[in-house]
């Protein structure tokens, strides 16, 4: 009965997934914007063209994903894959270490193989195709192997704590691993712009006059300090452009690709800073953070009371006394369980989006901010129109015609 149910969870997550994909697509291919819409924006038939085209084939990648992956899985567990993965672990582990820490290793470099050719090919197949990737192959495998060594690092300090805590704190094993994950969490959050992200890219502080100069006012205006405001060299792997706000208290920074920095002008930069100083003003990393601790500590609740249920890991072929099993299981399933909330978060973030806009509008001029968010579009190739339910479910930003309209209010 677990087995069929969760099955059963599986596959309807993956068609679901696949149904709202192939309905973008068709809506992609049988939409219709007028010259007179583009003309309002500035952009053409051939731009949408090109747009469509890109979007389409990223699809496209996303449907074959799903397949892939949730075949896996099903696989997996019907075949008695924790069995099969067992006793690898018991070959392999030479120099017996912590069976269980072995065993989710051997996992993640499961999934990290699976994930790798489908990384590829979007990369040197999609993004190649249509001009956006500028990353060697070299670069690529050598992100590749310190991705995965990074992620072995960091979450086999982590399980090593879960594992001492279910094994030590009886039926209030939930919580405690809560209180972890916190620390655990708030310490990555902070330290991922000075630790991890330079370890990929180079960051440096604007040192352009011009744009110094353009934003020195705002950010004396606004209090935020314009030494926490650097330049990302993402053109070393692809020719999209962005801006990101990330981190917090003494390690908050603002991040701009020097793709964006190349393609606004020094007000348009000024006005995309207002638009990110918006979301720190605003509260949005620390709201991100709170929900972040909320949804955990639910999640850690019910997975204690999931792991009560000994049949659900026998048809399995699971313990449910084992961490390695119980933290492979529940890697497994919480995509499949936290798609159907997507739509909250995405909602969070569009309203999100609208106030970052809003604030941008009282401390720069509305007219910058357009042109760079028309510009950003067209850099990236984002779709002019989406489905409204594909939109409602997955898109974290407005379209540009409702961020236009917001913006000319």
């Amino acid at each position: 009965m677990f087995f069929i149910s969760i099955i059963i969870l599986i596959i309807s997550y993956s068609i679901f997934k696949i149904f709202l994909d192939i309905h973008q697509i068709k809506y992609i291919r049988s939409s219709q914007i007028t010259d007179e819409e583009l003309e309002s924006i500035n952009l053409t038939q051939e731009y949408v063209k090109k747009s469509k085209a890109y979007n389409i084939e990223k699809l496209n990648m996303s449907v074959f994903n799903t397949l892939i992956k949730s075949t896996m899985i099903i696989i997996f567990l019907s075949f008695d894959g924790m069995s099969i993965l067992m006793k690898i672990t018991a070959l392999v582990n030479i120099f017996s270490f912590n069976i269980e820490i072995v065993n989710i290793i051997l996992f993640i470099i499961f999934l990290t193989l699976i994930d790798l050719p489908i990384s590829y090919y979007k990369t040197f197949v999609i993004e190649k195709a249509h001009g956006f990737n500028r990353q060697s192959k070299s670069l690529f495998f050598k992100d590749f192997i310190l991705s995965l060594i990074l992620s072995l690092i960091i979450f086999s300090i982590l399980f090593l704590s879960f594992d001492a805590l279910f094994n030590s704190y009886g039926n209030d094993w939930w919580f405690y691993i809560w209180l972890v994950f916190i620390a655990f969490n708030i310490s990555i959050i902070y330290l991922f712009p000075i630790l991890i992200s330079p370890i990929f890219n180079n960051f440096q502080k604007i040192d352009d006059d011009n744009i110094i100069s353009g934003i020195k006012d705002l950010a004396d205006k606004t209090n935020f300090n314009i030494s926490d405001v650097y330049v990302m060299d993402g053109s070393k792997r692809s020719n999209h452009s962005n801006a990101y706000f990330t981190g917090f208290y003494k390690n908050k920074r603002i991040v701009f690709y020097d793709t964006l920095l190349d393609l606004l002008t020094p007000n348009e930069i000024r006005s995309v800073l207002a638009h990110e100083i918006g979301h720190y003003v605003k509260k949005h990393i620390t709201q991100s953070m709170i929900i972040s601790l909320l949804m955990s500590l639910l999640f850690f609740y019910l997975s204690f009371q999931i792991v009560s249920f000994k049949e659900l890991f026998s048809e399995l072929g699971m313990n449910n006394n084992s961490t390695s099993n119980v933290v492979i299981l529940f890697s497994l399933l919480l995509p499949c369980v936290l798609y159907f909330i997507t739509p909250l978060f995405s909602i969070l973030s569009r309203k999100n989006e609208y106030e970052a806009d809003n604030y941008a509008k009282l401390h720069s001029d509305k007219n910058d901010l357009i042109s760079s968010l028309l510009k950003l579009y067209k850099k990236n190739l984002n779709l002019v129109k989406s489905s409204p339910i594909y939109s409602l479910i997955y898109n974290s930003h407005p379209t540009i015609f409702e961020r236009i309209n917001n913006l000319k209010l």
